[in-house]
């Protein structure tokens, strides 16, 4: 961290005034009418503020600058992060805005916005972030050509965003202003379409993250480099320094990006929720992550010296002992603060205390005099309100007003205001000027400026500050108050759109304890779009305010309402882990009796999530929901054997409805909007998952769960989640019946359910579920790789991370069966890693960590080959759950196999540790690569080891009859692996003269993992083919054909430590190759 007091004289700029200008100034002084001048159009006798510039900055400007040039170098994936420092008044915005002019002047080169936040409106969730993407969606919009219609980039954007979006993109248009110009007409929903109101507060949260991750990315791409500046950081909300994290730390951005914050350091010690996002970025910066590279800069106040030199610069003094007691008057009064010091001087200049002597062309002042008339005062805001006290009445008023619009505001606005504001003075004949009058002559006194027609900021929080203390302080509250009624009553309720924060904050000022049914009811409006952009902090505020509006009789006389605002309440405190705060809510909610069970759902939903989610109690969770879903009409049995027998049965015959019903109904089913049925199938869904984690004795509930959803949803129609749960059928049906074909029947309908509408919120599951676990018994798996990647986006637009991290997951394996390089499949794995570990889904990453191994030691990128043990993981360390067991047995089990060490594959493959979650019907499509690798380990250990060939033929004999009878099923991706274990199976066979037949199998085993594109496994038969012509053929030539085309094979597929192995092997035999067999290492 550096701090820069002095000013360098390679940094002063002191306009002088030559003759020959002197000359042509007197000569427009003496014939005005010659150039239609007069003396107050001239220049020269004015303070020229713009010509200071930035004195004594010149380094700190440079280090931004080496940010901007770091970012842009080519291939250069760190984006850059600047936090500048310091107390109010010493340059900070004016730093970053000077740094705006350097990017602007590079024509193209880079695009600056910026956004900031507000002391006053300290609850408005992202206002400063809202502000930056606001103004960049104006520049997209800018680029459009009224003549010749969109511009090229903007209709690029747009369909950028919706690809990665969908009808998710609504959410950001409720944030970010100026998007839905860019957007249209694809941000309105289909008709008919289902959304997902029902999402926990963790999945808004997901959702918001992934969808600001995505505009970041794209808009990133076409502005590069993009530079936001994020001013008064001390005043952001917590989601907004959620977001700056999350910006910074977005791995897939590759794009040029700067993000700069600037804060008050006397505003933040060390208990300010800033000072913890400042500590995260700076350990994450030091971690060797490179994600991003921090930099910090501290500006400090002038000291006497610099005062002096600026106004030098300012005055065009070359003599410095002219200007001295000068500037010692204005240092002891201002303390060098330079904002400060600017203001005092144009004071100074506005009181004639320091004036132009047009005959000497010399500023001139008498520092007794100004000695005399200036008060001493460390307080800039007082010295402006002293300033703003000089204007009218009329244009206090109006100051006053302004203040009360927030940082930014628009024309419009404060027209709606003012054209009410008899309601402050009584007085309507003491408006004289025009709502223009007074916004040009604000922005002249440089209280105000207008970035863009129609909407102006204060040039300072300090001026904010300073107009806001205006109002007398006894009247202060009421002041806002009334403003915030008239905003409301000019807007009305329904379109108060974002500004429902603003008006809500002013109408809080009211007096704690006053009963306000209509402020009550903006407060919910606040506190529901607050939660609807995840700004749950902001959502608590707001809810919490509005309960405290609410008369004592709430619960008769306002039951809606007041059912609303406390369960939000609790939901938030649930989620920000205010658990006291959230049972207090919950209890005050399910004790009235007044209210439905549909009235309290949401409270009971916090309370659910804070059993299951937060304190692990599944059974209790599961307790609670029966009693919830009894009282709305639907019944489990509680006892297991009871409930067994029930749940087979409706499993039974839930798949025969659905076979029975017919194709062209189950694709015209209408949408669910019985309130009661909406709730019911709410809590469902979270049921039958807290049934399934709650083990095997709760296994009858989720099926029962399951099948109730289906037939309610044959019944009543389709919601959310329909899709997601016919596909869980499908799988109960391979799991149960062993029906392959209804299981695809149940599979493409849930598909088709899912593409009507664009259903969102089930999407990843229903996909995750079709794609792992059915349709890879009728499909390539090469067909999946997209689905699972849509999956993904999907799970992820939703806020469905789990669900979205295993479709990465098994995105990657599908990779890796499939036979594409290793180095790809390695890059990938590993940028995925990086962002479940991100997310915190731990058993994801465990079961992706143990792939990326397993690439790593098969590219040699490890020192070792079957041993887990490396950049990835360390096996020891490993936190076993079913799925990460049955990972790390089948990815232990392909090392040992590819390695060559086939005992601890047959020990692996004996073993029955994870087998039943890998149980070919209805298991996961990785689950046949499972039983063939086995197999293959068996067979090879049983043409080892005579003792055991019978242990070992059996076992593997079984394993190749699962696959056999898979692929008669018209399983396309288990051929290769069937001609392969044929070929082991006849190896063993006590025949004479079988070496033809083998032969012929092992080439055909060979040929159909070639034109399959398995290039891995192609590999694997030559090795194996090999192997039993040296041991039962005793052809080391032809056996030395083979081990070269396995090489050249593992060369080809990037997997440099079997080349190695396989070398050092059989070295011996490649060396008495013939020559025209041999083929060159890659």
């Amino acid at each position: 961290m550096t701090k820069k007091n002095q000013l360098s004289n390679s940094s002063m700029r002191r306009p002088s005034i030559s003759d020959e200008y002197k000359q042509r100034i007197i000569v427009s002084i003496s014939n005005p009418s010659k150039n239609n001048q007069t003396v107050k159009d001239l220049t020269v006798n004015k303070l020229r503020f713009n010509l200071v510039g930035l004195l004594g900055r010149k380094d700190e400007i440079q280090e931004l600058r080496a940010c901007l040039d770091r970012v842009m170098q080519l291939n250069q994936q760190t984006k850059e992060v600047v936090m500048i420092s310091g107390y109010s008044g010493t340059g900070k915005s004016k730093l970053a805005l000077e740094f705006k002019k350097y990017i602007n002047s590079r024509k193209g080169r880079g695009t600056f916005v910026s956004g900031k936040f507000n002391q006053y409106n300290t609850g408005v969730p992202l206002s400063a972030i809202s502000q930056a993407f606001g103004e960049l969606c104006s520049k997209v919009t800018m680029l459009n050509d009224g003549t010749k219609g969109e511009s090229s980039i903007c209709t690029e954007i747009r369909k950028a965003l919706y690809a990665e979006l969908k009808n998710e993109v609504y959410l950001l248009t409720a944030i970010i202003a100026n998007l839905d110009k860019i957007m249209y007409p694809d941000t309105s929903h289909p008709t008919g379409a289902i959304d997902n109101d029902d999402a926990n507060s963790e999945a808004r949260q997901i959702r918001l993250n992934y969808a600001l991750r995505v505009f970041t990315r794209i808009m990133s791409s076409y502005f590069p480099p993009l530079v936001i500046f994020l001013d008064d950081l001390q005043w952001a909300d917590v989601l907004s320094l959620e977001i700056i994290e999350l910006l910074v730390s977005d791995a897939k951005n590759k794009n040029s990006f700067v993000i700069i914050g600037s804060y008050r350091s006397s505003d933040v010690d060390g208990t300010h929720i800033l000072s913890s996002t400042l500590d995260t970025l700076r350990t994450r910066g030091e971690t060797g992550e490179e994600l991003f590279n921090l930099t910090q800069i501290e500006l400090g106040d002038f000291g006497e010296k610099e005062v002096n030199q600026l106004l030098m610069a300012l005055l065009s003094i070359d003599v410095e002992s002219h200007i001295k007691g000068l500037a010692s008057i204005c240092y002891k009064r201002t303390l060098g603060n330079p904002f400060f010091l600017l203001e005092f001087v144009k004071s100074l200049e506005e009181e004639g205390l320091l004036f132009f002597h047009l005959g000497t062309f010399q500023w001139l002042w008498d520092e007794s005099d100004i000695e005399a008339k200036t008060k001493s005062t460390n307080n800039v805001v007082d010295f402006l309100q002293a300033k703003m006290r000089m204007q009218s009445l009329e244009a206090q008023h109006f100051l006053q007003c302004a203040a009360c619009l927030g940082a930014k505001f628009t024309l419009e606005t404060v027209c709606l205001i003012w054209k009410k504001q008899t309601m402050f003075d009584g007085d309507s004949s003491s408006t004289n000027s025009s709502v223009d009058e007074l916004l040009a002559a604000m922005v002249e006194e440089h209280y105000l400026e207008m970035p863009e027609i129609g909407k102006y900021r204060w040039t300072h929080d300090k001026i904010e500050q300073a107009a806001s203390l205006l109002i007398e302080k006894e009247n202060r509250d009421s002041f806002r108050r009334n403003i915030g009624e008239i905003w409301y009553q000019e807007v009305g309720e329904d379109n108060l759109g974002p500004c429902v924060f603003h008006v809500a904050n002013l109408l809080n000022t009211t007096t704690p304890g006053v009963t306000n049914i209509v402020y009550a009811r903006i407060n919910l409006k606040a506190a529901e779009m607050a939660k609807g952009i995840a700004a749950f902090n902001s959502c608590s505020d707001y809810a919490s305010k509005g309960i405290s509006m609410l008369p004592d009789d709430k619960w008769v006389s306002q039951p809606e309402m007041t059912a609303k605002l406390f369960s939000l309440a609790a939901e938030t405190e649930g989620f920000l882990g205010h658990h006291s705060r959230m049972e207090d809510y919950c209890s005050e909610i399910l004790s009235q009796m007044s209210i439905s069970t549909l009235q309290k759902k949401d409270a009971y939903m916090a309370k659910l999530y804070q059993m299951a989610n937060s304190e692990l109690r599944y059974k209790d969770a599961i307790d609670l929901c029966l009693t919830i879903l009894k009282d709305l009409g639907c019944s489990f049995p509680r006892g297991q054997i009871q409930g067994l027998m029930k749940a087979l049965v409706s499993a039974v015959r839930t798949v025969k409805m659905v076979k029975q019903t017919p194709s062209e109904k189950l694709a015209s089913l209408h949408i669910m909007t019985d309130p009661s049925q909406l709730a019911t199938v709410s809590l469902l869904g979270r049921f039958h998952e807290w049934a399934y984690l709650a083990g095997e004795k709760s296994a009858f509930l989720f099926i029962l769960a399951i099948t109730k959803m289906v037939r309610m949803t044959l019944s009543y129609g389709l919601f959310n989640f329909s899709a997601a749960h016919f596909s869980v059928l499908g799988v109960m049906t391979l799991l149960v019946m062993g029906d392959v074909d209804t299981a695809q029947y149940i599979g493409e309908s849930a598909l088709q359910m899912q593409k009507r509408n664009e259903l969102v919120a089930g999407r990843a599951k229903t996909f995750f579920t079709l794609h792992t676990y059915i349709f890879h018994h009728t499909k390539p798996l090469q067909s999946f790789l997209k689905p699972l990647l849509e999956g993904y986006q999907s799970g992820m637009r939703s806020g469905d991370k789990s669900t979205a991290m295993w479709c990465l997951v098994e995105h990657v394996r599908a990779l890796y069966i499939i036979g594409k390089p290793l180095s790809l499949v390695e890059e990938l794995c590993q940028e995925c890693v990086s962002q479940i570990v991100e997310l915190k889904e731990e058993e994801q990453a465990s079961c992706l960590k143990i792939q990326w191994q397993l690439y790593l030691n098969l590219m040699g990128l490890s020192n070792n080959t079957v041993e887990f043990k490396g950049k990835a993981l360390d096996e020891t360390d490993i936190v076993f759950t079913d799925p990460v067991g049955a990972m790390f047995a089948l990815a232990k089990n392909i090392a040992c196999n590819l390695f060559g060490e086939y005992e601890m594959g047959a020990h692996i493959s004996i073993e029955k540790g994870y087998q039943q979650f890998l149980k070919l019907k209805g298991g996961p499509f990785f689950a046949m690569v499972f039983s063939f690798h086995r197999a293959l380990s068996l067979y090879a250990m049983a043409r080892k080891d005579k003792k055991k060939k019978s242990k070992y033929i059996a076992e593997a004999k079984r394993l190749r009859k699962v696959l056999v009878f898979s692929l008669k099923k018209g399983n396309p991706n288990v051929s290769h692996y069937v001609s392969l274990l044929n070929a082991e199976h006849a190896a063993l066979k006590e025949k004479k003269n079988k070496e033809k037949t083998v032969d012929t199998l092992y080439k055909d085993a060979i040929l159909s993992s070639t034109r399959g594109g398995y290039v891995h496994d192609a590999a694997l038969a030559h090795v194996r083919f090999a192997d039993f012509l040296l041991s039962e053929v005793g052809d080391t030539q032809e056996a030395g054909y083979h081990i070269q085309k396995a090489i050249k094979c593992y060369n080809n597929w990037d997997a440099m430590a079997i080349v190695e192995y396989l070398h050092n092997q059989h070295e011996e035999i490649l060396a008495g190759s013939s020559a025209n067999c041999m083929l060159t290492r890659g």
